[in-house]
C-alpha cells in the first residue's frame, strides 16, 4: 500500500511532520489500540483531511514500515560498505549499523521494535511472522554462504542458524533495556535515543553475545 497522490504532492516538510506523528503513535502502541484521531489532532488535521493522504490506518500503517524499512536498509548500507570475511565479526557491524539507525532515527527504530512485538490481528494478519520471515531470509542468505566458505558447521539446519542470530540481536537489546532500566516509553514520547548510552558499552555487551554464538557455530578449524 503507497500513499495517496495528495500526499506525495506535499511540501517535504509537512509530509515528515505526518511521517513523525504516525510513527509515534504506531511506536507508543499495539495497531489495534493506536488512534487515527490522537495523529490527527497532533497534526492540527480535520479528520476528514486524513484520507486525502491515505485511505486508512491500515494504509499508513504499510507506508511507515515500507518507509522505515528503506531507512534502515540505507543505514546499513552506507555503514557495511567493505562487509568482512568473518561472519560473526559481520553479524556485529550490522549490529552496530542498528546502534546508528537508533541515534539516527529514533522514532523509526522505536516503530520497527513495535513491529516485531505486533499482535497477530485480523486487519494486519501475523505482521511478527511476516517482519520475521523476511529478516530469517535475508540473514539465511548469509548463513549459507558462510557454510559453503566452512566457516560455519554444517551439521545444524542454516534456518535455525539464522533465527539464532536474529533473536540473538533483539535479545542484546532487551538486556540492555533491563540492565539499564530503560524507560523506552518514556524515550519514545520525548523522541529521545532509545538507548542512549556509550556506543562502547553497548559493543562490548553484544561483542560477548556474539562470542557465544562463535563458540557455538564456529567449526574447529576456524577457532
Amino acid at each position: 500500500m503507497v500513499a495517496l497522490k495528495t500526499f506525495q504532492n506535499l511540501p517535504e516538510e509537512r509530509k515528515l511532520e505526518i511521517i513523525h506523528a504516525g510513527l509515534e503513535e504506531f511506536a507508543l502502541n499495539d495497531y489495534q489500540s493506536a488512534s487515527l484521531s490522537n495523529i490527527v489532532k497532533k497534526l492540527e488535521l480535520a479528520k476528514g483531511s486524513f484520507y486525502r493522504y491515505f485511505e486508512s490506518k491500515r494504509s499508513l500503517y504499510s507506508f511507515l514500515l515500507d518507509y522505515c524499512v528503506q531507512l534502515r536498509i540505507e543505514n546499513d548500507r552506507q555503514l557495511i560498505q567493505d562487509p568482512p570475511n568473518d561472519f560473526f565479526e559481520l553479524i556485529l557491524l550490522h549490529f552496530k549499523a542498528k546502534v546508528q539507525f537508533d541515534r539516527n532515527h529514533p522514532l523509526a527504530s522505536a516503530f520497527l521494535y513495535n513491529v516485531l512485538n505486533e499482535k497477530n490481528s485480523e486487519e494486519l494478519g501475523n505482521i511478527r511472522f511476516i517482519r520475521k520471515q523476511k529478516a530469517l531470509e535475508i540473514t539465511g542468505k548469509i548463513v549459507v554462504q558462510f557454510v559453503a566458505s566452512g566457516q560455519i558447521r554444517k551439521d545444524i539446519d542454516p534456518e535455525i542458524i539464522a533465527w539464532n542470530v536474529i533473536n540473538t540481536q533483539i535479545s542484546i537489546l532487551d538486556f540492555l533495556e533491563h540492565k539499564f532500566q530503560l524507560d523506552l516509553r518514556s524515550k519514545i514520547k520525548a523522541r529521545e535515543v532509545l538507548y542512549d548510552l556509550p556506543e562502547e558499552e553497548i559493543m562490548a555487551a553484544a561483542r560477548q553475545f556474539i562470542e557465544f554464538q562463535r563458540n557455538g557455530l564456529q567449526t574447529h578449524g576456524n577457532h
